[in-house]
């Protein structure tokens, strides 16, 4: 009997523990941050807009669009010279490419 009610004790007690409540901790707590907005995820820094690296890149597609329009003017006039256009094609506006 004598061993039963030690160890019914000792049951109580440590099953008893772990539902106290902690004392305070030396270290505080970290306060919760809000989750970043969706918006400012997607957005670009400001100096990547004005950067070297971003400006050559448009410069260089600016320069493909141009000597693509003048290489679309070049093939305009060689289809008027070999008559395959009338000279109206050549004198007017420049065509929109889906009308070929």
């Amino acid at each position: 009997m004598r061993d039963a009610i030690f160890t019914g004790t000792l049951m109580v007690l440590f099953c008893s523990m772990p539902a106290t409540p902690a004392g305070h901790s030396s270290v505080p707590l970290r306060q919760a941050t809000p989750p970043p907005s969706p918006a400012r995820e997607h957005r670009i820094a400001a100096a990547a807009l004005y950067s070297r690296r971003s400006r050559r890149l448009v410069q260089s597609y600016l320069r493909l669009k141009l000597l693509e329009m003048r290489e679309r003017d070049l093939d305009r006039a060689r289809q008027v010279v070999e008559r395959k256009l009338g000279i109206k094609s050549l004198l007017g506006e420049t065509p929109s490419p889906v009308a070929r």
